[in-house]
């Protein structure tokens, strides 16, 4: 690992944007191989200076908020197929012939296992393809592969748990007719899904639950018609379905109803539950929190240095401290989101 550092001392900028700042740049500029001619992929907050991530050039590894910062050069091969993201572990399943195969790695991409053991039975297969619509990544090895097959003119939504250390897989959950949208864990047990009908007999979007990890599974709300949506499920009986343009839906009863919630008028990028009750929303134009489990929401005052708080991705070590992130930039809050430093930005200087 190449070490990278750089004392941030008095600087001029000519014609640049550290002409706004004279006395010395806001980010390190040695910050510019993650962002030049480069890209964030992932990033993780794993205390209070410490971040970890992915580009499409190699890993990054922080213990100081990037004052310096290890890189490992390598190629990533996300773009493949289907990438989840855990503690300390990245799964991907990528396409091979009428299935796919998964793999995982433990150092951030820079080495892979296979995970050799069939998952999809061959009488399947042969009645058509299946590819996998979303992969959630739990503990000790636990991963979901929600799935879609096509047979003829129909579809099948498929559910499969793998247990990456014992090298054990099971289908939990097959449904006829059925078009998989998305699905999210609270924890090992508690689970929930959602999918549409393939002839629309049912208009809008149902709901699956589980309490025991996918073994057993019973229908919980019908929701109505939503753009896009996503599942965070914030504890063992509340989770948020959010789609990307239009209201959220709160439940609080483990999805047999819910209550709309006004989170953002713009849409919604992606929610994230730091706690039970703290929940965050990275909004199209900004980022808006919650103190009461998703009930009501109030929009921050998202900015550092005169740049508005935006990315694609947010990850939160504990109900104050946490990241935002986009694909060449990077900010960091203390305080719940009342304040935020910069950490990566493409100023002119870095990228000069």
């Amino acid at each position: 690992m190449v070490m990278i550092g750089s004392l941030l001392v008095s600087c001029k900028g000519d014609g640049t944007l550290l002409d706004l700042y004279p006395r010395e740049p806001i980010v390190n500029p040695d910050v510019r191989t993650l962002i030049q001619g480069n890209r964030i992929v992932y990033a993780q907050l794993d205390g209070r200076s410490q971040i970890r991530g992915i580009t499409d050039g190699g890993r990054f590894t922080t213990y100081n908020r990037f004052k310096s910062f290890g890189f490992d050069p390598y190629s990533w091969q996300g773009e493949q197929g289907v990438t989840g993201f855990g503690e300390g572990l990245v799964v991907q399943a990528m396409p091979e012939g009428a299935s796919f195969v998964l793999r995982y790695s433990s150092d951030m991409g820079v080495t892979w296992v296979s995970y050799d053991t069939p998952i999809v039975d061959d009488d399947d297969i042969v009645l058509g393809a299946v590819h996998v619509v979303q992969l959630l990544v739990g503990a000790d090895g636990s991963v979901w592969l929600l799935a879609q097959q096509n047979i003829g003119m129909d579809r099948r939504m498929l559910l499969y748990h793998v247990d990456l250390w014992e090298e054990k897989s099971v289908l939990l959950l097959r449904r006829d007719k059925a078009i998989a949208l998305t699905a999210d864990f609270a924890n090992h047990d508690d689970g929930w899904l959602l999918y549409s009908d393939q002839d629309g007999e049912t208009k809008g979007v149902h709901v699956l639950k589980t309490v025991n990890g996918g073994q057993v599974w019973s229908a919980g709300a019908t929701l109505g018609n939503l753009n896009q949506p996503s599942i965070e499920a914030i504890a063992d009986d509340r989770l948020l379905v959010y789609p990307q343009t239009g209201q959220a839906l709160l439940s609080a009863d483990g999805g047999d109803s819910f209550t709309p919630v006004s989170i953002g008028d713009n849409g919604i990028s992606i929610c994230h539950a730091a706690s039970p009750d703290v929940v965050y929303a990275l909004l199209v134009n900004g980022v808006a929190k919650s103190i009461d489990g998703g009930q009501t929401w109030l929009r921050l005052d998202a900015q550092a240095y005169d740049v508005d708080i935006s990315g694609m991705a947010m990850d939160f070590y504990n109900e104050r401290q946490g990241i935002v992130y986009d694909w060449n930039k990077l900010f960091i809050t203390d305080d719940g989101g009342a304040s935020w430093d910069i950490l990566i930005y493409p100023y002119d200087y870095l990228l000069e």
